[in-house]
């Protein structure tokens, strides 16, 4: 899952709309490159004026001037979301490059926001309100607190040369954020097959791929291709060659730029008086120091990796029935061989699973659940002007009052966003303007007769989360507390927390229907449930060696050549050998908008399972506690921190506890009724001496 935002590195705010511009006639925005334009230069102007405004206030009064600072802000924000948006999905080249040129110019303006030494002067300037209990007063505050950080860690204190030279490498960083996911987004790849070289693929599959005349089929790097080749494919010549494609996308134009990315923000930070990047990245963060990260990165992976090793040993046994001489597993057999132990120890198909999720009905199903659980409802717009056929556009409304906006792109095609993620359009805030979000993915097309994998439901209802969060946090009257602006690595806690349902016998029986309108037979559902659970630790491991990979990238001075340190890290923490036709570091998105941050799934999730806890006692369709979840975690944005936010929910501090049992206590009695002696056992518990690295509250 991922939530995209790019550009100026310092600043936290998220992408979110400019009302005056957009909210009137959002089509001409992409239907026109000119037209863009024009509004992009009309909001960059009219944002310039309003800075010169705030600069001449005398009344230095915390609320006049967070209010000017509040009116400056949303006349470029829906702008930058937009851009982000049609930048990664728009068809026509000349919309995504003025989307691409207009998010520079956003990303400067900010940088130079924050770094005006007058503009800061004029925030220290103002009277400090007296202490109060209202909760008005203490937003205000928080508001206050954050944005001077924000000045403090963007240099505003620095010298006028280092202040100029900040706002070059914050413009350098955007430009080469764009050039990196442009190189992924247009790398689209094809081998060429033969029908028998896809055994195990099943016919709706193959037949919309195959040529009519040189019955050859065209395979793509694209996920709906990828990802059914690597757990189906029985030849594993043709899962090398794909794997191989795959992991080469982005090469090697995406190396020099990395490498100048690394470069730009080591220097950023070490001019800031920071380490690395890593240790910057981290200030802001629940984190708050880049030794918590290693320690956690490290420890985690210290105490998976003898378990993940005995999975491993499972699979490679598996494998050396197809190939008896073969005594190493790769990375192209993972994900074959966990399908194959499915079906062996527990019994489950995933592709007899498949009929039971046909895309809309699995939309309407998740639509239907979120309504009920937190109150809303879902109302197509019908005729919506949007940037593509493939697009639907829907109102969210409580009450019969409308409360925000989205947007769903949900299928791939040619130079289009890879992979999934939610972008925030508009940030809902108190009393004006309404949130607005985009969910992108990349689901099989429901006319093709492909239906869905079981884990691309789970990662809808992951993205839906996000979504959620977005649309529900509102209850502030600032936009600097409104939306997902919550410390970024608890971000995805409440998107994970919400995969849970995906696995509930109730949920799944509201909608997963087969091709005979039959619900899902209850052993079915155990298995799946089952066999879920088989492989965590080395579906961790490979988590970890994602966090590691971006963290230590970035936890040292970028003199090191890329593809030997690919190498090495690869090496050091991937469970699979390292294979020199791959090149991670080209591909690998998240590199962009997480930077050295993405140990944030493993930490958000720490929290997702600790939130999970009421549900499991409470019940997963209580709707009492999933309008309090709403009410305490999602609409209150970033009005309190991620960790005080957590505690009004659980009514303690977050605890690890969760995390460590659903880690430990994996092993499932099928798996120990299956396992031989002479086979080592799977998921078998991690120590629970072990203590995972303390997290700080």
């Amino acid at each position: 899952m991922k939530i995209l935002r790019l550009g100026f590195v310092g600043l936290c705010f998220l992408l979110i709309p400019f009302q005056q511009l957009f909210a009137q006639s959002n089509d001409a925005l992409w239907q026109s490159p000119e037209q863009y334009q024009a509004r992009c230069d009309e909001a960059i102007n009219q944002t310039k004026l309003l800075v010169e405004d705030l600069k001449k206030l005398h009344d230095y009064k915390k609320l006049s001037l967070l209010n000017s600072y509040q009116q400056t802000f949303l006349q470029v924000d829906a702008l930058e979301g937009w851009s982000s948006l049609l930048f990664n999905v728009h068809e026509d080249e000349k919309i995504r490059n003025v989307a691409q040129a207009c998010e520079q110019k956003i990303s400067k303006f900010k940088s130079d926001f924050f770094l005006d030494p007058d503009i800061f002067k004029v925030f220290q300037k103002i009277k400090d309100l007296e202490t109060s209990p209202h909760d008005a007063d203490q937003q205000a505050q928080r508001v206050y607190d954050l944005l001077i950080r924000e000045f403090k860690r963007n240099g505003v204190q620095q010298s006028q040369e280092v202040r100029k030279r900040l706002s070059v490498i914050n413009e350098e960083i955007t430009q080469l954020s764009q050039d990196y996911l442009k190189n992924i987004n247009q790398d689209r790849r094809e081998i060429t097959l033969n029908v028998k070289d896809l055994q195990g693929l099943t016919e709706d599959f193959i037949k919309p791929r195959t040529d009519a005349q040189t019955k050859k089929v065209k395979i793509s790097t694209d996920y709906t291709d990828y990802f059914p080749v690597m757990q189906y494919a029985s030849k594993r010549e043709v899962r090398k060659q794909l794997y191989q494609l795959f992991m080469q996308r982005g090469y090697p134009q995406n190396k020099p730029v990395l490498e100048k990315l690394l470069k730009l923000r080591h220097e950023y930070a070490k001019t800031l008086g920071y380490d690395n990047w890593a240790q910057y990245h981290a200030e802001d963060k629940m984190a708050q120091k880049d030794q918590t990260i290693e320690q956690f990165i490290n420890h985690l992976n210290d105490i998976t990796k003898s378990v993940a090793q005995k999975e491993k040993q499972l699979l490679l046994t598996y494998l050396q029935k197809d190939e008896a001489q073969a005594n190493t597993l790769e990375v192209w057999d993972r994900l074959y061989y966990t399908n194959l132990v499915q079906k062996d120890l527990f019994k489950f198909d995933p592709q007899q699973v498949r009929d039971y999720f046909e895309y809309n009905a699995v939309k309407n199903g998740i639509f239907d659940l979120y309504a009920e659980l937190f109150g809303l409802e879902f109302v197509s717009v019908q005729n919506p002007v949007v940037w593509h056929p493939q697009v639907e556009q829907y109102e969210v409304k409580v009450g019969g009052k409308l409360l925000g906006k989205f947007y769903l792109d949900m299928h791939p095609r040619a130079n289009k966003y890879k992979h999934a993620a939610m972008f925030p359009l508009q940030t809902g805030i108190k009393g004006g303007q309404i949130p607005i979000a985009t969910l992108v993915c990349n689901f099989p097309e429901p006319k093709k007769g492909v239906k869905m994998e079981h884990k691309e439901v789970v990662t809808f209802f992951h993205e839906f989360g996000h979504l959620i969060h977005q649309l529900l946090a509102q209850q502030s009257t600032w936009l600097r507390l409104s939306g997902i602006s919550v410390e970024w690595d608890f971000v995805e806690a409440p998107s994970q927390i919400l995969e849970e349902w995906a696995f509930d016998e109730t949920v799944l029986n509201r909608f997963a229907r087969n091709s005979k309108n039959e619900q899902m037979p209850k052993e079915l559902l155990q298995q799946l449930k089952a066999s879920s659970e088989f492989a965590k630790a080395l579906g961790i491991s490979v988590q970890l060696f994602y966090a590691a990979y971006s963290f230590y990238l970035h936890h040292e001075e970028p003199t090191f050549d890329l593809l030997a340190k690919n190498k090495e890290l690869y090496e050091k923490y991937a469970p699979f050998p390292f294979d020199d036709q791959s090149f991670f570091f080209a591909n690998f998105g998240h590199l962009v908008g997480y930077s050295s941050g993405y140990y944030t799934y493993q930490w958000s999730l720490v929290i997702a399972k600790d939130l999970f806890t009421r549900f499991q006692k409470e019940g997963l369709m209580n709707l009492s506690t999933a309008r309090e979840y709403a009410e305490k975690i999602l609409a209150p944005g970033s009005m309190k921190s991620a960790g005080d936010l957590v505690k009004d929910f659980l009514g303690r501090p977050y605890q690890l506890d969760a995390y460590q049992k659903w880690l430990t206590n994996g092993q499932t009695q099928t798996q120990e009724e299956n396992l031989k002696p002479n086979v080592p056992k799977t998921n078998t518990p991690v120590e629970p001496q072990a203590p995972i690295v303390p997290m700080p509250k």
